[in-house]
């Protein structure tokens, strides 16, 4: 059975079940020719995926699938499945986080493994974290993914590449995705050969991407960490890159998730927060929501139709299994931090 199938039933169980769902922000006729050929696939989007730590011991113990034991077949169900990699993944002789700094870490070149049998297809490699064990690091994490079958963007070896585009192909729809960071842990400006920057390039990358894609996405890394809303730099960007022509922008760094944004025909998530990431010293680091969104292509064009808010327990091992409790406060957070237009069109 195809992915797209059994998507198509869970957004029914969702519906039925009474949980949040957004329109796109585009009024979309039911009624379509009977000779117009319609495509439709679903998309799965994450939020910060640390493989590193006390994740990565148990990864080189054996247990590849240990980080994603909670969520089980979710994963697989998409056509599609997106998150963003906040680790490296490189042979440190089985450390898995500096003994001097734990903020410098790395997941084992079996995390590229545990990806793609989890269900990713595509992380961002863009981020802060991108160069804690230098270059040596930074080079493995990439050879681990490709040999993984995992497809990564915001780092490469050649600097043309460095924004991307990666293009994947699904159902007949071509969906560039780029990512970039406005943060890195490293100081001075080296890092921008290396890591894709959050600057006028991937905004010029965006537009070039318009041509060669149906539908774009840009993964961002900044803002300020734990902040109770968006920086007002990360919406200015973001509006930028919609502007542009990103018709999804998905924000990451904060480690806590935000609302949701409609501009000018895009879609803007100002933060997805955790997913595989634990920070028990506060509440907001470990709930937070997966974005599941069904992207339709017909004689009209391609676009977000119609997306849903999947709460979540971040930490070790996420769970999408919450309570009701935490659900109703996820998506209490989700409408207070959400633009009017989009908390208006909640069914």
């Amino acid at each position: 059975m195809e992915r797209a199938v059994v998507i198509a039933g869970l957004f029914a169980v969702l519906l039925i079940a009474g949980q949040l769902l957004f329109g796109s922000g585009q009024t979309v006729s039911t009624e379509t020719r009977p000779t117009e050929s319609v495509r439709r696939i679903h998309l799965l989007a994450v939020g910060d995926i640390n493989l590193g730590r006390a994740v990565g011991q148990e990864i080189l113990k054996g247990d590849t699938l240990y980080p994603f034991a909670e969520t089980g077949d979710s994963l697989q169900a998409y056509d599609l499945v997106f998150g963003n990699l906040e680790s490296c993944l490189s042979e440190q002789n089985g450390e898995t986080q500096n003994s001097k700094n734990n903020l410098i870490f790395t997941g084992p070149p079996a995390g590229g493994a545990a990806l793609k049998k989890a269900g990713f297809d595509v992380v961002a490699t863009a981020n802060n974290h991108a160069l804690d064990y230098g270059l040596k690091g930074w080079t493995e994490t990439m050879e681990n993914l490709e040999r993984a079958g995992v497809a990564f963007v915001g780092t490469s070896r050649g600097a043309a590449d460095l924004c991307g585009p990666v293009i994947l192909e699904r159902g007949g729809i071509r969906i560039a995705f780029l990512a970039c960071t406005d943060v890195m842990n490293r100081p001075g400006e080296g890092w921008k050969r290396y890591v894709a920057a959050a600057d006028s390039g991937v905004i010029a990358r965006i537009r070039q991407a318009r041509g060669v894609a149906d539908l774009v996405i840009l993964s961002y890394h900044g803002g300020e960490e734990y902040s109770d809303r968006p920086s007002r730099r990360t919406v200015d960007f973001a509006r930028a890159a919609v502007e542009a022509g990103a018709d999804l922008f998905l924000g990451h760094h904060p480690h806590v998730p935000y609302g949701i944004e409609r501009w000018r025909g895009g879609l803007i998530v100002h933060s997805l927060g955790n997913f595989v990431f634990r920070q028990p010293s506060r509440y907001w680091t470990q709930r937070s929501y997966a974005l599941s969104a069904a992207i339709v292509k017909d004689s009209r064009g391609t676009r977000v139709e119609e997306y849903a808010v999947i709460p979540l327990l971040a930490g070790f091992r996420p769970a999408f299994a919450v309570s009701p409790a935490d659900q109703d406060t996820v998506y209490q957070r989700v409408f207070a931090l959400s633009s009017t237009e989009v908390t208006e069109l909640v069914r």
